[in-house]
This record gives structure tokens, sequence and C-alpha cells, in this order.
């Protein structure tokens, strides 16, 4: 049974329809329902049945679904032993991250790939943590650069390995002449009139604002924008009509907007990698978590708002 056929009936105990998997993998439908059905030939058993429109995995698709996912496992460990072997790490990485840690990281983390893994091609995708991670878990991608919010943690899996890189402040963003702007931490509690600018719904940002307005200072805010690019929202505060809740790490990039603390708790988030459990040794992933981690040193050192992790 070929290994590519045995990823889709893993995906397809994972994900639960053929068009999930084909969303997934970057297939069509029709050709996911081709593959699956060449795999129940191979197998000599039914391993689907139909139920509407869709279909479901017989007890003997689950079966040989638990040992794909075992089979993938064993090939991708086999395939990261074999790589150490090599004097420098090469082929392909499929990189997701986040756009915020994008742009204070990747210049730095290139340039050092160039001169320590130079015959290692690194793809990469900007992606929110959430998808990101899907489709980590798909084998769409090989390494995950995300963002956890403190009140809104990232479920742990433990197929998935995650090493923090850094810690950073979120701060209420406003522009410099906005009355609000003074030179002391700002009072969540007098921000409850004010218009809000945050992420669309079902991302960390639009999760920790919600929290804590609600939490800290007892009101829904009231949101008028909404952009999962923080360029985007710092564009909206510099308007002078709006605030928003953004990372140390963007907020030293943008002049043209004031970043304060808040009064009532220090809010913060972290920058984390993650791959699967069996890759997480694989030459390639260390070479290029070492090279963020080189970067995350140099934006981190005497910044008291970005810690970078060891």
């Amino acid at each position: 049974m070929e290994l590519r056929r045995l990823r889709l009936l893993d995906q397809l105990a994972r994900l639960g329809t053929v068009s999930a998997v084909a969303d997934a993998l970057s297939y069509s439908p029709s050709s996911v329902s081709v593959q699956l059905a060449q795999l129940e030939r191979e197998a000599g058993v039914h391993l689907l049945r139909r139920v509407g429109r869709n279909v479901e995995l017989t007890p003997a698709g689950r079966r040989l679904a638990a040992y794909a996912a075992d089979a993938l496992a064993a090939d991708e460990a086999v395939r990261a032993e074999l790589a150490t072997v090599g004097d420098t790490p090469g082929g392909c990485l499929r990189m997701t991250i986040v756009q915020t840690p994008a742009l204070a990281l990747l210049p730095a983390t290139l340039g050092k790939l160039a001169s320590t893994a130079p015959n290692l091609q690194v793809e990469v995708h900007q992606r929110e943590t959430a998808p990101a991670l899907e489709e980590l878990r798909s084998r769409a991608v090989d390494l995950v650069v995300g963002i956890e919010y403190d009140p809104v943690p990232v479920a742990r899996q433990r197929d998935i390995h995650r090493r923090d890189l850094l810690r950073e402040d979120v701060l209420l963003a406003v522009h410099p002449a906005h009355p609000l702007a003074t030179p002391s931490p700002i009072a969540l509690t007098a921000c409850e009139d004010a218009a809000w600018a945050t992420g669309h719904r079902g991302t960390g940002l639009d999760a920790v604002l919600r929290n804590v307005c609600n939490r800290l200072a007892g009101f829904e805010p009231r949101i008028q924008h909404r952009s999962d690019d923080g360029l985007v929202l710092g564009a909206l505060v510099a308007s002078q009509r709006t605030l928003a809740l953004l990372p140390a790490l963007l907020t030293a990039a943008l002049p043209q907007v004031a970043a304060h603390p808040l009064r009532e708790e220090r809010l913060q988030r972290t920058v984390f990698t993650a791959t699967r459990a069996t890759a997480a040794d694989a030459p390639a992933v260390i070479a290029v978590e070492n090279a963020l981690r080189e970067a995350t040193a140099g934006i981190a050192h005497d910044r008291p708002d970005i810690e970078a992790i060891p």
C-alpha cells in the first residue's frame, strides 16, 4: 500500500469528509475519492461506506487508518534520522508564520540560513496559528511559527512538539494626540466608550480583546474595524478614531502610534514554533529553529517588553 494513499485515509479519519481532505492537501475531491477506492482494492476489504452525501470509515477502515498514522510517523522519523548523516541540512522545509513575527524575524532568519544551511530551501507562507497547526497535523507544512495570548491558550496535542521562542507585551495602541496617550499606563476602564479595531472573529486577538475588556473592566468592547493585518490595525489607530491591542514586536515599527501598558494587568503573548513530534530533531527543522532563535535574541536585546526564551 502506498504511503500517499494511506495519508489520505489518515486525513479522512481526522477531518471527516473527502472535501475537507481535498482542501487540506490541495487535491480535488474526485482525486481523493479515486485514490481511496484504489486503496480499498489494495486492502481487499471495504474501508468506506456512504452516509448521505458523505462517507464514513468502516471498522476495517478505522483499523487501517490507525496503522496508517503509525506508518506515516515511522516514515517521517526514519527520514529525519537519515538526514542527520549529511553534512548540512538540505531539501525543502515548508513553514507558516504569523504576520507580526514574520515582519520582525524573517529578514535575519533567512539571512542566517543562507550561510548555515545553503542547501536548504525554505518555503514561507503567512498563516494564522489555528489553521497553520491543522496544516501541520495534515503534513501540508513542516514548521509553524504561531502565537498564544495568555488568557487564550492554544490547545496542546501529543503529536505536536512545541518550543517557545519569545514572550512579548501586548500593549494598548493609541494615536499620540489621543486624550488617553499619557506617559503612565492606561486604565482599561477609561476606554469603555472607545471604538476598537481588532482581528476577525475566531482569532486570538479578537478573543483576547473581549477577554480583557470583560474580565478587567466589565464591558464588551465596541468593535468598529476588523483586520488580521497588523499594519492595517496600526493605520486605523493612526486615524485617531480607534484603539487596538497590538504586540510589542509590531508597535516598535509603528511610529505613528503610541503604545502603553494596561494599568490593570501586564498582558503578554508567546511566539512559539511547532512541528510534528516525529520530525522535531530533523536537521532542517533544527536549522530553521536555531536561526529563528538567533534572530529573536537580536530583536530582544535591550527590550524590556520582549524576552527571548533560550
